[in-house]
């Protein structure tokens, strides 16, 4: 089985590049990883001054093999048609996708050759690291004479005011996240422990009603806490480290209020690997 290969723009729409009929991705290059350093030298040896890791790039070849200029044209329109690029990959062998932001550079006119097929090497570069992309769910529902939850965690909770979730991020650095829970409560907060230990811990104060969902991200290019999409940092305690990252390896979430239920709450992340 063969890797796959797909461009895909902010509606979610993908191109192809596995088949014929769209255009075949060949000869792929930067999916390891590279770092920049600068070194001292003491003596007769050198010392690592700084390291950076660099920022990636993509390239390869797509080659137009069926109705060549035809694909070509509409490969183009959908690229300048798309506001983002997501570059997927999928390794050959396994179920997982890996996701990359990126610009394309560089894509050159295709040559001929025998066989008929065109050849077009194309850049990308990356804004991103490649990272995959999870959304945990726990829902509480009560009927008249029963109580039932949905969850894809290893979870805990009690019919009270905490849940707790179990987590492992394998990827190469920390996790960004965006949280959300809504229903009646006063007080909400969010902890991670690892190894018994209290690493994080953000308290929200303020009461949500039964219809009003916090949201709250971590991401570097989106930080924020909101109540129905209405700006809500003044709940936060600026004293404490608020906006924070999951850590690498398992770790322990739990989501805990004074009073009333979290009763339905979504946390999607991102896992970041340096190389794939």
């Amino acid at each position: 089985m063969a890797s796959k290969f797909y461009l895909m723009n902010e509606k979610q729409a993908r191109w192809d590049l596995n088949r014929p009929e769209s255009g075949v991705f060949t000869d792929p290059k930067g999916f390891g990883s590279e770092y920049s350093s600068t070194y001292l030298k003491v003596g007769d040896i050198w010392v690592t001054d700084n390291r950076e890791l660099s920022q990636p790039e993509l390239s390869g070849t797509i080659l137009f093999t069926k109705k060549m200029y035809e694909v070509f044209q509409a490969f183009i329109r959908f690229i300048n048609q798309s506001r983002q690029l997501v570059f997927v990959y999928q390794p050959a062998g396994i179920q997982t996708e890996y996701f990359a932001d990126v610009d394309l550079v560089n894509i050159e006119k295709g040559s001929y050759r025998r066989g008929q097929r065109m050849e077009v090497p194309v850049k990308f570069v990356c804004k991103s690291l490649f990272y995959t992309e999870e959304a945990f769910k726990y829902h509480i529902q009560r009927s008249d004479k029963e109580l039932r939850w949905d969850f894809k965690w290893e979870t805990r909770f009690n019919d009270l005011n905490y849940v707790s979730f179990s987590f492992h991020n394998d990827g190469h650095v920390e996790s960004p996240f965006q949280l959300s829970f809504t229903g009646y409560c006063t007080n909400p907060v969010v902890a991670v422990y690892q190894d018994n230990r209290l690493l994080y811990e953000v308290p929200f104060f303020l009461t949500l009603q039964t219809k009003e969902t916090l949201a709250f991200s971590t991401f570097d290019d989106a930080l924020y806490v909101e109540v129905n999409g209405t700006d809500r940092k003044n709940c936060l305690d600026f004293t404490r480290q608020n906006f924070f990252k999951l850590p690498i390896g398992a770790s322990e979430v739990y989501f805990r209020c004074q009073t009333g239920k979290m009763n339905h709450i979504i946390l999607s992340l991102e896992k970041y690997y340096k190389a794939v």
